[in-house]
């Protein structure tokens, strides 16, 4: 079941998917674009910017919209927000998936921000829900899937 790309950038491919926070990404990223993609790892958008990568260009690219309309709200824009793993693992806390935000700086009051690049620009945050985008990385072309990113240190899991 090949489905179409929402937007490439590089080696990252953004999918639409239907599953809940339950479901499993990683396998998803395999059955729409083949063997030679992963899901995304935060961990592999630091390696791109520490190469020395873009992170507007990643944005740009990505036609990854802002989060909110302004920081004030506490709900976020439907389908603004991509799924991808922290340290290969998908959830924080139970069922949390983790997913990433556009914030431009300035984080909605109620986001839980595990990481951010750039003093949020971008944010590593985890929630709850079903359907949206989910951010592959690899070669649809190719067969053999990349290598996991390195595992930095965890996420913090408290509110400090």
């Amino acid at each position: 079941m090949k489905k179409q790309i929402a937007a490439s950038f590089q080696k990252f491919h953004i999918i639409p998917h239907d599953l809940d926070e339950t479901g499993d990404l990683k396998t998803e990223c395999k059955a729409q674009l083949g063997e030679g993609v992963r899901l995304a790892d935060w961990n592999d958008i630091v390696a791109y910017l520490d190469a020395g990568g873009s992170l507007d260009e990643f944005i740009d690219a990505l036609k990854i919209p802002l989060e909110y309309v302004t920081p004030e709200d506490m709900d976020p824009i439907p389908n603004t927000a991509f799924r991808v793993s922290m340290n290969g693992e998908l959830h924080w806390r139970g069922n949390r998936h983790y997913f990433f935000a556009r914030h431009d700086h300035k984080l909605r009051g109620d986001f839980l921000a595990h990481r951010n690049l750039e003093n949020y620009k971008l944010s590593l945050g985890s929630w709850f829900g079903k359907g949206g985008f989910a951010l592959c990385y690899g070669d649809p072309e190719g067969t053999v899937a990349p290598p996991e990113p390195e595992i930095t240190a965890p996420p913090r899991t408290s509110g400090g």
